[in-house]
């Protein structure tokens, strides 16, 4: 993989996705705003528009079937959604390289046709929206969900496209959310399930990323994700600490210095709280070599 200007990246990321994020909420376009993601940190050639118009392609493949068959029903669109993409285009999820990069990229995802919850989320809800089925993210712990929103007052119908388009009653978001997060008796609230917005959806993908490449010992784009979020919330508390991780990495110690306690200005009751304190110890104490 070709290497990365990261203040290059940066500013496309600011034009293309983030001006638009932050001035106007429209989750409808988040497949774009990925596939700008996997543009700029790792397919610099990607036709963006070509790959958007293939996904339209689905749309209308599943706008026709409904059309056709006269299909109105919330839980009978999203049977005929599943159908075509799980069964007809055999789109499934990838268990076997789950922290695999490539499974963030939304491209990949339609070239392999296997990745993770939130990329076949974004894939789900772009087809059904090209549909006239509207679908929202939900930033479900743990593991992305999307959701239909009916008409009036009449409920949700929550979707879990990882595992073939099933429909989630409360049983089995509490159970999801128990497998999640074993032992800890966490009590499911309609929190889990509310709309995310396209940043908060943007910035678990990036955060997504960071594993991978961290995994990965990508350093180049690990600190370029990561700042890429900061683009988008320059306040986010995970971003802001490992800001200050990189730059001590790289001898810049009293940049890493300003940010780690910015950290703890933001986050003072963090579980890691107590070892960011002990490395702003360490490079008070001059522990850490200095450069530049």
């Amino acid at each position: 993989m070709a290497g990365l200007d990261i203040n290059s990246a940066l500013q496309d990321w600011r034009d293309s996705v983030v001006k638009d994020v932050v001035s106007r909420d429209d989750t409808t376009k988040l497949a774009g705003y990925a596939l700008n993601l996997a543009r700029i940190l790792a397919y610099p050639k990607l036709d963006i528009n070509a790959t958007l118009a293939n996904i339209d392609g689905m749309s209308s493949k599943i706008a026709y079937v409904l059309k056709n068959k006269g299909i109105s029903r919330p839980t009978q669109i999203i049977e005929q959604i599943n159908d075509y993409l799980f069964n007809d285009q055999k789109f499934k999820p990838n268990t076997d390289d789950y922290y695999n990069p490539l499974n963030s990229y939304l491209n990949v995802v339609l070239e392999r046709k296997t990745g993770i919850p939130i990329t076949l989320s974004i894939l789900y809800m772009h087809i059904a929206n090209g549909a006239g089925f509207p679908m929202v993210p939900v930033n479900f712990p743990a593991h992305f969900l999307a959701k239909h929103i009916m008409e009036g007052d009449n409920g949700e119908i929550i979707v879990d496209a990882f595992n073939g388009g099933r429909i989630m009653d409360d049983y089995a978001l509490k159970a999801l959310l128990e497998r999640s997060y074993p032992h800890q008796n966490i009590a499911m609230t309609h929190a889990f399930v509310e709309k995310a917005t396209s940043a908060q959806v943007m910035i678990r993908m990036l955060n997504n990323l960071k594993s991978s490449y961290y995994e990965a010992q990508d350093m180049e784009r690990y600190e370029a994700a990561n700042e890429m979020v900061l683009a988008i919330d320059r306040y986010n508390p995970g971003a802001v600490r490992d800001r200050g991780v990189v730059l001590l990495k790289q001898g810049r110690t009293e940049e890493a210095l300003e940010a780690l306690n910015a950290y703890l200005e933001v986050e003072p009751e963090a579980e890691d709280a107590d070892d960011v304190l002990d490395v702003i110890r360490q490079i008070r104490d001059g522990a850490f070599e200095k450069k530049g």
